[in-house]
């Protein structure tokens, strides 16, 4: 094998997985700040408008008809503070458990008139909150004393930072309009609707009016991945084109001198898997590093196996290219009467 060869490999192997890597962090970035920027609300939510003088079913109603579902309302949105009244199967998307010191609500923590918070560390100042003497804190708003079971601290949105989230059955009031979300799309069809067959109300997909739309919307998105995909299928076909192109006369002399047709293969994808493996703990080891020093501060997940299968799929394309190649050119050898 050529240092040429290794050479040019390598350096289309890595751009290969960086591409990938890059590709994946970047977007998961995007989506918690899409997550970070909503208030936690995820784009699969819808609005829920009752119209004038209808009729509003009580919430506890809600909840007990549809147990998936979490409702929420905004109660108080100035730019140094945001309150969201939530209740029912409150839920964390798993990229953003890690914003959360404490804990978030669970569907255990409403109906039982006790009043409880998450908030931004902006929040826990205070204007906004006071400790008792038992060191428990609480959360002051319209005159009911919210206690502080988690808060929330993102280097993302500082928007989250001025947030806080209240149970929202401490509130004896009848909701016009609130947001239904869950982690399962099903269970926010399903309860949406049944609520337009009993009640006259208009719906809002969140994605219309989403924050998303500013920084990242489905256009942006879908150009994105045409242009990861050229990119990436342009850089695997001259990765193939390079390896034939050297590895064709290889093949060529062997056969001459009498090496079986096994032996070749075997030792020609020996050769491809063992540096495809070296550049792949390359790129691993300095993926951890950029992972450990940076990406995690931002939440941006490591996504180890994804570059492996990733770097499988390339393998194995390679590998298979080379067998085709090497059985065109062993029936060739022969056609021409070469011995």
């Amino acid at each position: 094998m050529t240092r040429k060869l290794v050479m040019g490999f390598s350096i289309i192997i890595i751009l290969l997985e960086s591409l990938l890597i890059s590709y994946i962090s970047y977007t998961d970035f995007i989506n918690l700040q899409i997550i970070t920027a909503n208030s936690l609300i995820s784009d699969k939510s819808v609005t829920v408008l009752f119209k004038e003088g209808n009729v509003t079913p009580p919430l506890h109603k809600l909840i007990n008809r549809y147990p998936d579902i979490a409702i929420l309302s905004e109660l108080y949105n100035y730019p140094d503070l945001r309150v969201w009244g939530i209740c029912g199967n409150s839920f964390l998307d798993s990229k953003t458990n890690s914003f959360i010191e404490g804990t978030f609500f669970n569907k255990d923590d409403f109906f039982k008139k006790e009043f409880k918070a998450v908030v931004g560390k902006n929040v826990l100042n205070p204007d906004n909150c006071f400790k008792d003497n038992n060191g428990k804190k609480y959360f002051v708003f319209y005159d009911n004393y919210y206690e502080v079971i988690g808060y929330i601290s993102s280097n993302i949105s500082n928007m989250l930072d001025n947030t806080a989230f209240v149970n929202l059955d401490s509130f004896d009031v009848k909701l016009r309009g609130f947001i239904i979300d869950s982690a399962k799309s099903s269970s926010i069809v399903t309860a949406v609707n049944s609520l337009k067959k009993e009640y006259d109300v208009d719906i809002i997909r969140e994605n219309d009016n989403f924050i998303e739309r500013y920084i990242f919307n489905d256009v942006d998105r879908h150009i994105l991945n045409i242009l990861v995909t050229i990119f990436a299928s342009i850089l695997t076909i001259t990765l193939l084109m390079f390896t034939l192109r050297y590895y064709s006369e290889e093949i060529k002399v062997k056969r001459i001198i009498g090496i079986s047709f096994k032996s070749i293969l075997f030792d020609l994808l020996r050769s491809v898997i063992f540096i495809t493996v070296i550049n792949t703990a390359f790129v691993v080891t300095i993926y951890a590093i950029i992972y450990y020093i940076f990406l995690q501060n931002i939440h941006i997940g490591f996504y180890f196996h994804s570059l492996i299968i990733f770097s499988l799929i390339i393998l194995t394309t390679i590998c298979l290219a080379i067998y085709v190649c090497m059985l065109v050119s062993n029936n060739l050898f022969y056609k021409n009467g070469v011995k």
